[in-house]
């Protein structure tokens, strides 16, 4: 019985032998064999994008504080004197260089600087333009002998080389006091029936206007007239009427005489048209 326990035993051997060791029949490899799990690779890493931070917002600077104006200074006498003498000069009504004459003359009419400010300050326009009449032109009566005007007209008129005379004066209506006369001036002759004064420098300046010089009439705010003789006059500051009232054409503004229409000034006291007060 050993003996055939050997034969069965070495059977058995040969059997399992045959067979490669460690595999079966019909069992896969990897049944007895645990498969390792490879761990998963970690997530990718995030980048986080960080910004700039941004500074925070600087409120607007302030600009500095303005410092108030200086109060203009005040104007003295001799200050105020000045700038009339720089106005007159600007309107052409005299010329740059005599500013010690017309100072002179300032203290002669109104005895200082300071009485000649006092006035001012009641009409500018009225005395500055009384006082040119008194240093630089001439008063002419409503009721006047033809003669005496041409006196005062030639006595500014020789400067140039010129003088106007009349010849032949009569009376055409005593009631109205129409007047002819015939002005000579040179080798121009003109027959002029008149009234006023006004309309004889009227004439004198038509004969005169290619002699680069002409009468113009100031304002009087009387009967009277008053005139002067310039040669380069600045309309366009004489209409302002600022320092002077001048009565021209030139200087008439929008506003029209009440009995004839024409243009006349704002401190017009008469219309040169029609010679009717305008209250001025």
């Amino acid at each position: 019985m050993l003996s055939g326990f050997s034969s069965a035993s070495a059977f058995c051997a040969a059997n399992l032998i045959t067979r490669p060791p460690l595999r079966r029949g019909g069992m896969p490899f990897k049944f007895w064999k645990k498969e390792e799990k490879k761990p998963a690779p970690p997530p990718p890493k995030k980048t986080e994008v960080r910004l700039p931070e941004k500074a925070p917002a600087k409120a607007p600077a302030k600009p500095p504080a303005k410092a108030p104006p200086p109060a203009p200074a005040k104007r003295t006498p001799d200050d105020i004197v000045t700038e009339i003498y720089k106005g007159l000069v600007e309107a052409g009504l005299t010329i740059d260089g005599t500013r010690e004459v017309f100072k002179k003359r300032v203290t002669e009419k109104f005895g200082t600087f300071v009485d000649f400010e006092r006035e001012m300050k009641e009409d500018p326009q009225a005395i500055v333009t009384g006082f040119v009449t008194s240093w630089l032109g001439f008063t002419v009566p409503s009721k006047f002998a033809l003669a005496e005007l041409l006196y005062s007209a030639n006595q500014r008129l020789s400067s140039f080389g010129m003088q106007v005379n009349a010849t032949d004066e009569v009376s055409l209506d005593d009631g109205e006091g129409l007047l002819e006369s015939t002005l000579t001036i040179g080798d121009q002759t003109s027959v002029l029936q008149f009234h006023t004064p006004r309309e004889v420098f009227n004439e004198i300046n038509r004969m005169i206007k290619d002699r680069g010089v002409r009468f113009i009439e100031l304002e009087t705010w009387s009967d009277g007239y008053a005139f002067m003789l310039v040669k380069s006059p600045n309309w366009e500051a004489l209409s302002r009427e600022e320092l002077v009232v001048v009565k021209a054409e030139e200087t008439a503004s929008s506003a029209e005489c009440p009995e004839c229409g024409s243009r006349v000034g704002e401190r017009w006291a008469t219309c040169i048209a029609c010679n009717s007060p305008l209250g001025a």
